[in-house]
């Protein structure tokens, strides 16, 4: 029986240029959709029927090794002639030759400490921490005379740009952007320059190292001040609430002096504890204008401080809602209009944020795996509408229920909420 190699890949030249390079390191740089991920795979299994041993492909994350190469590219390339036995629990293969290819992720490194590889790829290694190379795989492909291929496209001038500058007879740097690769059409590419910031565009398409290019807020520590003035004037309050094991996060925006006050964080998600804990920070700061996230869990909880007869603002997160509302506080902080507290967590959110573009074109803002967001929506809430000077008008005012303005409302209402005709909705 004859098996061709690479299985069900028909290279490209300049694809076809690493898979017969034999460098003992390879650095790949190239633009989003060139095909970085399937000629690495690929690359890599001709090495495990080539040679017996331990193969490492490395990703960002567990989840990713799942998904992009489990569940897609290893059915697509991989002849299940040469396949003794695949373990999905491990995500490990074992070949009739004796080698096996194991696909995990780096949340952790650590648990990496002690593998025994002669050859790994880092996919996407420029969202990887670096030590995964330089203190765990690079010592032991040493010792082993192994190999390694870094392939990524540039995500500012960090660790995996350090590679690109390698001049060293081991090592190969290849670095290709869509005017070589030619993975976009000239539609698809004025679509894309319409719809993508510049930089990201430069980063993602034409492969530059810029720094910050991926950032989606700038000037972030050209806007920090020191609070030390006491409440006063007219404020906004920024809830965004928990949902399952994220933090419930209340932000304070004086709009008289364009600042947002410390932030108040907390975990506890049981019902009557949020809200009570909203209507302290709401009179604490002047009967401020509450604009609450009302999404699934929130509804209810904006229903009874509407009831309660507080000024409040409902927001409902739809995905392009979401992308309008980080927008707003990335103009904000770009023209320099606000300024936020010297808050290390606030900060870190803020920064870690960037603009990904996916496989399918799509461009979406996210942060890391393990970083959550809610300080930055909390924010971006108690902001919303300050860059057009919306003014803020209760969606729905009381007017006649006679414990509509009383904290005790509740309790003289037996625990029932009623509707009832002493409110209009806009």
């Amino acid at each position: 029986m004859e098996i061709v190699i690479p299985y069900g890949y028909s290279p490209k030249p300049y694809q076809l240029e690493l898979l017969q390079n034999e460098r003992r390191f390879n650095v790949v740089v190239w633009n989003r959709r060139a095909g970085k991920t399937k000629t690495a795979l690929n690359r890599q299994i001709m090495r495990c029927l080539g040679k017996k041993g331990i193969y490492y492909y490395f990703l960002p994350t567990y989840k990713q090794a799942k998904a992009v190469i489990w569940d897609s590219l290893i059915r697509e390339h991989l002849p299940p002639e040469v396949v003794k036995k695949k373990n999905e629990s491990e995500l490990a293969i074992h070949y009739f030759n004796g080698s096996i290819q194991r696909f995990v992720g780096c949340e952790d490194i650590d648990k990496h400490r002690g593998i025994n590889p002669i050859d790994a790829v880092f996919d996407e290694y420029s969202e990887m921490p670096e030590e995964i190379w330089t203190a765990i795989v690079q010592p032991v492909l040493r010792e082993n005379n192994g190999t390694a291929t870094f392939i990524f496209t540039p995500k500012g001038r960090n660790h995996s740009w350090k590679l690109t500058l390698k001049d060293d007879p081991e090592w190969y740097v290849t670095v290709r952007n869509n005017d070589e690769t030619h993975t976009f059409s000239p539609e698809e590419l004025e679509g894309m320059r319409r719809e993508m910031p510049k930089d990201l565009f430069d980063q993602e398409v034409m492969c530059k190292f810029l720094e910050g290019a991926g950032a989606v807020f700038k000037n972030v520590s050209e806007n920090i001040w020191e609070p030390t003035l006491l409440p006063n004037g007219i404020f906004n309050l920024g809830v965004d609430l928990a949902k399952y094991n994220d933090w419930t996060v209340i932000t304070p925006f004086s709009v008289n002096e364009m600042r947002a006050y410390p932030q108040e964080r907390f975990n506890q998600v049981d019902y009557t504890w949020q809200k009570n804990r909203i209507m302290e920070w709401y009179k604490k700061f002047s009967n401020a204008t509450v604009i609450i996230d009302s999404t699934g869990v929130g509804e209810p909880i904006y229903d009874d401080l509407n009831y309660a007869g507080i000024s409040i603002k409902p927001f409902h997160f739809t995905e392009k809602s979401r992308e309008s509302l980080i927008n707003n506080l990335r103009i904000l902080l770009e023209q320099k209009k606000i300024k936020i507290p010297n808050d290390k967590g606030l900060i870190g959110e803020l920064l870690s944020m960037t603009w990904e573009l996916s496989d399918r074109g799509k461009v979406k803002m996210v942060v890391p795996n393990g970083v959550t967001d809610d300080r930055i929506m909390s924010l971006a809430l108690s902001v919303r509408g300050i860059l057009d000077k919306e003014t803020y008008v209760e969606p729905k005012q009381p007017f006649s229920h006679p414990y509509a303005k009383d904290p005790d409302w509740q309790v003289k209402e037996s625990g029932k909420r009623q509707g009832y005709a002493g409110y209009y909705s806009h």
